[in-house]
């Protein structure tokens, strides 16, 4: 009698946790919640790692726990695709939002990028190797609008 209590009291807790899915590595949010701005690598060991934004993909990627990832790549803004991170622009500052807030949004196209940045108040281009641990705090603290 007392497994089945415990069996059942188990069942309700897994219910209870809320919908199944890929957790960003980063933050914890679902990822599929985010389909707009899915983002991931491939870790030391070969999986692919998935985030709920560029945001924390780079976050994760540039500290000494994903160092060792590689073949990143981003959901593009404006078609939705996947992406490496090579090959895109990311807009910083905008006034666009995305999971985590101020967002850093991939843009393929240096022109695309420039139209993006003057039709969203954007502050700044930059390239994937551009993006610091610095930068991505500086930007947060100092860029809020």
């Amino acid at each position: 009698m007392l497994a089945l209590v415990v069996l059942g009291w188990l069942s309700w807790l897994v219910v209870g946790c809320g919908p199944a899915g890929d957790r960003c590595r980063k933050c914890g949010m679902l990822v599929d919640d985010h389909p707009r701005w899915v983002a991931g690598l491939i870790d030391e060991r070969g999986v692919e790692e998935r985030f709920c934004s560029p945001r924390c993909l780079f976050a994760h990627w540039r500290s000494p726990a994903g160092a060792a990832g590689r073949d990143a790549w981003v959901t593009e803004y404006y078609t939705q695709a996947r992406m490496p991170v090579e090959d895109v622009w990311f807009v910083m500052g905008s006034d666009v939002t995305g999971p985590m807030g101020r967002a850093l949004v991939p843009v393929a196209g240096q022109a695309a990028a420039d139209g993006f940045l003057r039709d969203h108040q954007g502050t700044r281009i930059v390239s994937a190797v551009e993006i610091t641990s610095e930068l991505l705090a500086s930007e947060k603290d100092h860029g809020q609008k």
